[in-house]
């Protein structure tokens, strides 16, 4: 693994990495995570190394230099300038915008920096407030002497927003009060409600992987505010995230600049109280080639079994382990149900 932290201790180190700014929309009195670290990334996100074009989507952090208070009052600005013009829309199934198709994550432009692709060490510390950027570098230590687990080797769900690095394939069902957007990963499916509902009140409110997401539609933009998460890990080697994270996203088609099947470009605000200020950044789905009767022959969707494929387990007395080559029972055969060399207790 490569050796990080040379340079991370080398930016702890500066004086004004530990001095945190008020947080505000005043331009005077805040000064931005990426004009106090210009060195840490690019215009794209102080934790990405690489730089990529959009067609639509924004780099810029939404409500001033700073950011917006909360997801709550993102949400109604967001809400507010839609009634400016007209909206919320109220779309019919005619009206819908055509996400239809398969859509994949494969790209090697690094559209997905917010969870991983181009991510630097450094720059994700430097979003962090005191304790949890410690709490960061210790289980950065551990994963480069390869002594953290990950929670999907034990066949977890991948927290939200973790779901957006997930590999395989994507699927979008889009209905006028309710659209579910899916992945081949898990199995797992986001459904989000446009039907005016709020979240759910405090009593009913219980933290999931995937959390809760109510929406609307601003003409052909999907705006999604999900609460009601675990706390986790944003992925790999990233920072973990409170059951207190809550997520503001902006998802629309786009025409990609590359090809002619298109791709969908999605806004995402993160916020937390370990973030000194709101995590943004633009992701995209690109749509998969299926026009041909060899070309759809490839493009499946396949049921994700995890208990299948990983080697993790726990022993009776508590202690982390794996199957070794060969040791693995065959889960699926029936044998292994009902077979009496096998004891199950």
């Amino acid at each position: 693994m490569k050796n990080y932290w040379p340079v991370i201790i080398s930016v702890l180190c500066s004086s004004c990495f530990f001095s945190l700014q008020a947080h505000s929309q005043d331009s005077e009195t805040c000064l931005p995570l990426s004009k106090q670290y210009p060195e840490l990334g690019t215009s794209q996100s102080i934790s990405a190394k690489q730089e990529f074009k959009t067609t639509w989507g924004s780099h810029e952090l939404p409500g001033g230099p700073c950011g917006y208070q909360s997801a709550e009052e993102h949400y109604n600005a967001l809400m507010d300038e839609s009634k400016s013009r007209g909206g919320p829309t109220e779309h019919t199934p005619n009206s819908l915008p055509d996400w239809d198709g398969h859509w994949g994550t494969d790209n090697s432009a690094g559209e997905v920096a917010i969870i991983g692709i181009n991510s630097t060490p450094e720059g994700m510390a430097a979003r962090l407030t005191p304790d949890a950027r410690e709490v960061f570098l210790d289980d950065l230590e551990r994963w480069n002497k390869d002594q953290a687990i990950d929670p999907i080797s034990f066949c977890l769900p991948p927290n939200f927003p973790r779901w957006f690095t997930e590999y395989g394939y994507r699927e979008h069902f889009l209905a006028p009060g309710k659209s579910l957007l899916g992945s081949e990963m898990m199995n797992q499916f986001r459904r989000i409600y446009t039907d005016g509902r709020p979240h759910p009140s405090e009593d009913w409110l219980t933290n999931e992987w995937l959390g809760y997401s109510v929406g609307f539609w601003d003409e052909d933009v999907l705006t999604i505010w999900t609460k009601g998460l675990k706390e986790g890990v944003l992925t790999r080697e990233m920072p973990r995230q409170t059951k207190n994270m809550e997520v503001i996203e902006r998802w629309r088609r786009v025409e990609p600049m590359d090809d002619a099947l298109g791709r969908i470009e999605i806004e995402i605000t993160m916020y937390d109280d370990v973030l000194r200020e709101p995590w943004h950044t633009v992701a995209s789905f690109y749509k998969e080639d299926d026009r041909t009767p060899e070309l759809k022959e490839r493009v499946w969707a396949h049921q994700w079994d995890c208990v299948e494929g990983s080697n993790w387990y726990m022993t009776k007395e508590g202690v982390i382990s794996q199957y070794a080559p060969g040791e693995k029972p065959e889960l699926t055969n029936p044998d292994y149900w009902f077979n009496e060399n096998y004891v199950h207790e």
